[in-house]
C-alpha cells in the first residue's frame, strides 16, 4: 500500500517564491577597490620618480590639474592609466614602476650599450 500527502497549493513552499521579487546581489568593494587606488598611487609617484619630474612638470605632461594628480598619488581618486601611457615620455617609467611592484620574480635591469661605428 503506498501512503500519500495531498499538498495545496499554499502549502508548498516553492508556491511563496511567486511573489519574491529578484534583487542584485551586492558586494562591498570599497576597501578593495581603495586599495587597489592606494598601490596605483605608489605606482604612479614612482613613475613620475623614475621620469625625473615633479609632481607639478607630471600633472602638465599628462594635460591634467596637479590637484587630480595628487588624488591619483594619494589613491582618492583612480589613476588614469591609459592618459599615462598616452605620454611618450612616462611609458617606460609606467612599465619600470609596474615592474618594481610585481616583486620577487620580476628583476628590473638597465642595461647600456654602446655601438662603435668604424
Amino acid at each position: 500500500m503506498r501512503n500519500s500527502i495531498a499538498l495545496s497549493p499554499e502549502s508548498c513552499p516553492l508556491s511563496r517564491l511567486e511573489n519574491v521579487q529578484p534583487t542584485m546581489a551586492k558586494a562591498s568593494l570599497n576597501k578593495i577597490e581603495q586599495a587597489g587606488r592606494q598601490t596605483l598611487g605608489r605606482v604612479v609617484r614612482r613613475c613620475f620618480e623614475i621620469a625625473g619630474l615633479s609632481q607639478k612638470e607630471a600633472a602638465a605632461r599628462v594635460n591634467r590639474d596637479q590637484a587630480q594628480v595628487a588624488r591619483w598619488i594619494s589613491g582618492d581618486e583612480r589613476a588614469q592609466v591609459d592618459t599615462l601611457l598616452a605620454v611618450d615620455a612616462l611609458r617606460q617609467p609606467l612599465l619600470l614602476a609596474l615592474a618594481e611592484l610585481a616583486g620577487d620574480g620580476v628583476a628590473v635591469q638597465t642595461t647600456i650599450t654602446v655601438r662603435r661605428t668604424v
